[in-house]
């Protein structure tokens, strides 16, 4: 007789891509934000990342620190998000340039994610 051995399950690999979210955030380096302060811009940055992100289902993570660059009244950032997605979790990296077009007026345009 012979033995019946127990089907192992097998595991399929799943790579969940997130190019369709990327594009949706370059498509954002055609906004500029405005605002009096460059907290002000960031809060309003991040509060619209959050949302498209969450509109895929998927959880984001934002650094408490970014990597910053100065040069007069420009500044450069680049943030290292971390998005969570159901299988996995995948890093984009957000370059963002803020400047100050007014006396007291802030602008901050992403550049370029990678």
């Amino acid at each position: 007789m012979e033995k019946h051995k127990p089907k192992q399950k097998v595991r399929k690999r799943t790579s969940e891509s997130i190019v369709t979210l990327k594009k949706e955030l370059k498509a954002l380096t055609f906004e500029p934000i405005y605002g009096e302060s460059l907290k002000e811009i960031v809060a309003k940055l991040t509060t619209k990342i959050q949302e498209i992100i969450e509109s895929y289902g998927y959880e984001v993570e934002f650094p408490e620190r970014a990597k910053k660059e100065v040069e007069g009244d420009v500044y450069y950032f680049i943030y290292p998000l971390k998005i969570k997605t159901k299988h996995s979790t995948k890093k984009v990296y957000l370059e963002v340039e803020y400047l100050i077009y007014d006396e007291n007026a802030w602008m901050g345009i992403i550049t370029d994610v990678k």
